[in-house]
């Protein structure tokens, strides 16, 4: 994403979401855009992403639970519930994402689908999508389709028709739900080895920065990281 200009060193930021996070759904939109804007500048590394798929609490039950109860358990009452509904989808509408409370409701497990993501990342070959991409069309199918996200089928079939040419030798280590468990559970120990607190987040050399909030204050955030103030 960063232009290659002559002396240019590159560094990675490591970027922590959650397929299951909805403001990881409207912070890929700011995440790429900081992205963009900062490798316009020539004072600032080249940036290489260390993308990293991470639930970091536990749902419970396992299996998930519908959408409508997330707010309880947060701990809102209803009228809370309601503000932070609204909050949300006002935030969505700023960074131009959509999502479709009549598909999304309920609240998967993401691991299958963190498993697919990291899968896709660690895979050496070429005729893989590339991470973006990929990543936009998890999340949508997730959020504005309501896929089951914890059926590789299902999962798949968003994805084939979302035009994702994900090679067949992937879904068919996905049958597999031990293969690449290890790498996906690998991104959850990194979060809690670097105290991180919530997604989306950037880390970097010990800079935790929240990716969801304005995108001058994300690009700040990050350029303070990257060369100091």
């Amino acid at each position: 994403m960063s232009p290659q200009i002559p002396g240019r060193i590159t560094r990675t930021v490591e970027l922590f979401v959650d397929v299951s996070c909805p403001w990881c759904h409207g912070g890929l939109a700011t995440v790429r855009r900081v992205l963009d804007e900062l490798a316009a500048e020539p004072a600032i590394p080249a940036i290489a992403v260390g993308w990293r798929f991470i639930r970091l609490h536990d749902l419970e039950p396992p299996e998930g639970y519908p959408a409508a109860e997330q707010w309880e358990r947060y701990g809102m009452n209803p009228e809370q519930g309601t503000a932070a509904e609204a909050e949300l989808a006002a935030y969505l509408a700023s960074v131009g994402i959509g999502m479709d409370s009549s598909r999304y409701s309920f609240i998967h497990n993401p691991l299958t689908a963190h498993r697919l993501l990291a899968m896709v990342r660690d895979d050496a070959a070429t005729d893989t999508p590339d991470m973006w991409s990929l990543t936009r069309a998890v999340w949508t199918a997730n959020f504005v389709r309501g896929t089951v996200m914890d059926d590789v089928a299902a999962l798949r079939a968003a994805l084939v028709d979302l035009g994702m040419a994900i090679p067949g030798r992937i879904w068919d280590r996905m049958a597999d739900p031990d293969d690449h468990l290890a790498e996906a559970l690998a991104d959850r120990q990194r979060a809690l080895d670097v105290n991180l607190d919530g997604v989306p987040r950037f880390y970097v050399d010990g800079h935790i920065i929240q990716a969801w909030h304005p995108i001058e204050d994300v690009e700040t955030g990050l350029r303070e990281a990257l060369i100091g103030d």
